[in-house]
């Protein structure tokens, strides 16, 4: 079992997308597969159970690290639209109001680590989607990840995002003695037209060798069918044409995720 957090500090990156993606890899290979939305936005809550700030589920991720209410994290997952994949709901607003909590609380940084023991062993992979920010529940889900996955666009901002993060790293390794691996960077809504993109791939490239970080699978274009297939929960395996560029990109999941697993 593996548990990886997919994380950037600069939002717009596409960290749902691959976690989606990444999802439903393992549904369609028959690997048993936990989403935890442990982003505010809530996104792949949206996109993966219908779930929505005005149609909430009956419990979430806020429900499970409020200390108020500490539900088993058991007891709120729920099914995705996609056999397979289950999911902890984000909770949207209230997950902030628990972060803020947490900060009052001895012991909010375990707290992730905490609620996932339970069923941890239920699952092959557990993957959460991070929210573009180091707060506490941010900081809780990398305590209890087993490795990084890094999602950035070939664009400057991004690139600062993945500065800020390792800087993160640095404080988790120094202040909670918890050493995080990289399990490595995924590069998001390429196009390949534009100069600027290449150059910063290169850029990447020469990051990831001299920190011993691999670039995994290939470069994710900027197409939006993409976003289409994603907003509505559905696997790039399914797309109801089956084009090349949809099956490429779901065997490049599938790469993806054999490299993350421990």
């Amino acid at each position: 079992m593996t548990i990886t957090a997919i994380a950037n500090l600069k939002g717009g990156v596409g960290k749902t997308v691959v976690a989606g993606g990444l999802a439903h890899a393992a549904a369609a290979t028959g690997r048993t597969v936990l989403l935890v939305d442990a982003d505010m936005q809530g996104n792949s809550t949206k996109h993966l159970t219908g779930y929505t700030t005005s149609e909430p589920s009956p419990h979430s991720l806020a429900d499970v690290l409020d200390r108020q209410t500490d539900l088993a994290m058991r007891d709120a997952i729920v099914a995705a639209r996609r056999d397979g994949i289950h999911v902890v709901p984000s909770g949207f607003a209230e997950l902030q109001a628990v972060s803020d909590q947490l900060g009052t609380k001895p012991g909010g940084e375990m707290s992730f680590a905490r609620a996932l023991k339970p069923v941890s062993g239920d699952y092959e992979h557990i993957l959460i989607d991070c929210r573009p920010a180091i707060d506490l529940v941010s900081r809780s889900a990398l305590y209890a990840a087993d490795n990084l996955l890094i999602v950035v666009n070939p664009e400057d901002d991004a690139v600062d995002g993945l500065n800020s993060i390792q800087a993160a790293l640095e404080d988790l390794a120094e202040y909670m003695d918890k050493v995080l691996p990289v399990a490595g960077i995924v590069i998001n809504k390429l196009d390949g037209r534009r100069k600027d993109h290449a150059e910063v791939i290169d850029y990447l490239k020469e990051y990831g060798e001299a920190d011993g970080i691999a670039l995994l699978g290939d470069p994710i274009m900027h197409r939006g069918d993409i976003s289409k297939l994603t907003n509505v929960g559905m696997g790039f395996d399914e797309h109801p044409a089956n084009p090349v560029w949809s099956r490429n990109l779901h065997n490049n999941f599938i790469e993806i995720l054999e490299k993350v697993a421990l």
